[in-house]
């Protein structure tokens, strides 16, 4: 599934996006808490609106965090979100999942929450 053919069934109506932005790292992401240290570069795989981006930027300071979404309209959601919290540690990506244009071995740690479920070939 390509950025052209992919189908993002929930859409991005306010209803979705406040769904998707009472996401935190803490109720969506705690097993990674133990794990993450600072210095560390993350990636966020369909980072969505941005909360758990921000909280995970946050987190890895000042290490990086690239957050990557389908369409730049859906990255602007996070981008938004990042500069409303002041964050300066987070690059960010329009990016095809099955074929993201990133060097191996680039991150620590990759950080995928409800992806899964809307690509083609989840394996």
């Amino acid at each position: 599934m390509t950025p052209k053919n992919a189908v993002y069934t929930h859409g991005h109506h306010e209803s979705v996006l406040r769904s998707h932005r009472w996401r935190t790292v803490e109720n969506s992401a705690a097993y990674l808490l133990p794990h993450l240290r600072p210095g560390m570069s993350l990636l966020d795989v369909g980072c969505g609106p941005g909360t758990i981006t921000a909280e995970l930027a946050a987190l890895v300071a000042p290490g990086t965090v690239t957050a990557v979404e389908v369409t730049e309209e859906a990255l602007a959601l996070a981008r938004a979100e990042v500069e409303r919290r002041g964050l300066s540690n987070v690059e960010f990506a329009v990016a095809d999942v099955h074929a993201l244009d990133l060097p191996d071995d680039a991150f620590d740690v990759v950080h995928a929450h409800q992806v899964l479920q809307h690509v083609g070939d989840p394996v």
